[in-house]
């Protein structure tokens, strides 16, 4: 019976991720705690960015609905050319 090389390949494979995550840690520029509050202050800005976006978008919104209300009753209050009263 051969030997696939699944065994090899696989073990390489470890043995890879096990140096990989070694030289990260020890080259990574931040401490984790570092890492965690950038990444924190990073997220917390873009969700201030989106809550900014999203209520300006509601404002539109509510503008252009008040807008269209108005031009709507303007137009139905009108009494259309050679109507009877």
């Amino acid at each position: 019976m051969k030997d696939s090389g699944f065994g090899s390949f696989l073990a390489g494979t470890l043995i890879g991720g096990l140096i990989g995550a070694a030289l990260g840690l020890i080259l990574a520029p931040q401490t984790g705690e570092e890492f965690r509050e950038h990444v924190n202050d990073f997220v917390e800005n873009k969700r201030a960015e989106i809550g900014d976006a999203v209520e300006e978008g509601r404002a539109a919104a509510e503008q252009a609905r008040a807008d269209m209300v108005t031009d709507y009753d303007a137009h139905a209050g009108a009494k259309p050319e050679g109507a009877a009263s």
